[in-house]
Order: structure tokens, then sequence, then C-alpha cells
């Protein structure tokens, strides 16, 4: 992936569902991903049950708790979160590759 196209963050989210939660098993994954699809942020699958944000650090955060809550509120019996910041992006310049002049 060229650096400019990197997000600030990612945020990986595995959604294991609870036999015993307030909905189906497959019910409280969709719930998690709705809340996914809703955030407007760049979203894939990276695996079963899980999912990738990627954007800006606030708004994949944010995001990230949404998930969390829609899945919780589902019945979900575990979430689990990995959290990547991107911070060398910088070095690969903006978009179309340029590097930003020195100061």
């Amino acid at each position: 992936m060229p650096g400019y196209n990197r997000a600030e963050l990612s945020v990986e989210i595995t959604i294991l569902p609870s036999v015993r939660g307030a909905k189906a098993p497959q019910k409280q994954k969709e719930a998690g991903m709705r809340a996914a699809n809703a955030s407007g942020l760049s979203i894939h699958e990276a695996g079963p049950d899980t999912t990738v944000l990627a954007g800006r650090r606030g708004e994949a955060l944010d995001a990230a708790r949404e998930v969390v809550e829609a899945a919780l509120d589902a019945g979900v019996g575990e979430v689990k979160i990995k959290v990547e910041a991107q911070g060398e992006s910088a070095k690969f310049g903006s978009a179309g590759g340029r590097r930003a002049p020195a100061r």
C-alpha cells in the first residue's frame, strides 16, 4: 500500500459472539458490522469475525467505541481490539508521492 494512502490509525476489531447473548450469534456480529459501516471510515474484513477500521486517530477511536458498544448491546461475549498507529506514513510524502520541502 503506498504511503500516501495510509491512515493515521488502524483498529482491528474481532467480535466473538456468545451463545448466551441477547441476540443470536450472527446478529451479534452484524450489530458490530452495522456500526463499523456507519462510521464512514475505510473498513475491510481481516479474517473470521475480524474487521479493520482505518482513518484519522479520533475518528477511528470513536468508531471503534461505537462498534464495541453495538456488539456488547447485542450480547457479544468478547471483543478483541488491536490499535496500530501509522506514525511513519509522513516520510512517504503527500498524495502523489511528493515529499514536503525541507524546512
